[in-house]
């Protein structure tokens, strides 16, 4: 996995830990027939990806997958703060896509074709996300870095917003 991305993000893996990863985005790939298995960290950097279409650029997709789980996590902070969402999902004419939150630092995106049932692309996703979780979680006295140390200069969230506002104002 180490070659198939950048984990400097602040996300330290274990040659075991990567390998744990890789199987499951090979498991999820297969028994969901997804078109993409992407897995990044909450800050965008790529990680690993797997399914049919192999054309798609990791490294932007996983930037963008990163600020949409920020931007819905900052919409969820405004309507209503005590309600925990773990994962998104669309629904397009041929596809339906999902990102779900696979611990604290990592995040995960499953595109599949609507033939797929949506509750059992559904399942597979928090399966997958909740499997990675439990193979990322720190060992017992060793704390996962916080989020904002995971990017330098701050919060991503806040980042993404800052480069949102920047847009509008150019």
């Amino acid at each position: 996995m180490g070659e198939h991305g950048d984990v400097s993000s602040g996300l330290a893996l274990s040659p075991l830990q990567e390998k744990a990863l890789e199987a499951v985005l090979i498991q999820l790939a297969a028994k969901s027939s997804a078109g993409v298995v992407l897995l990044a960290t909450r800050t965008g950097h790529y990680i690993s990806m797997r399914g049919s279409q192999k054309h798609v650029d990791g490294a932007a997709l996983a930037s963008l997958v990163a600020a949409d789980l920020a931007a819905s996590t900052q919409i969820t902070a405004l309507v209503d703060a005590s309600e925990v969402h773990t994962m998104i999902l669309r629904e397009g004419e041929r596809t339906t896509m999902l990102i779900a939150e696979a611990g604290p630092a990592l995040v995960l995106l499953v595109v599949a074709s609507r033939d797929v049932p949506l509750g059992w692309i559904r399942m597979l996703v928090q399966g997958a996300a909740q499997r990675m979780a439990e193979i990322t979680r720190p060992a017992p006295g060793r704390p996962m870095p916080a989020l904002a140390a995971m990017m330098p200069g701050g919060e991503f969230a806040d980042l993404v917003g800052q480069a949102i506002d920047d847009l509008w104002n150019d």
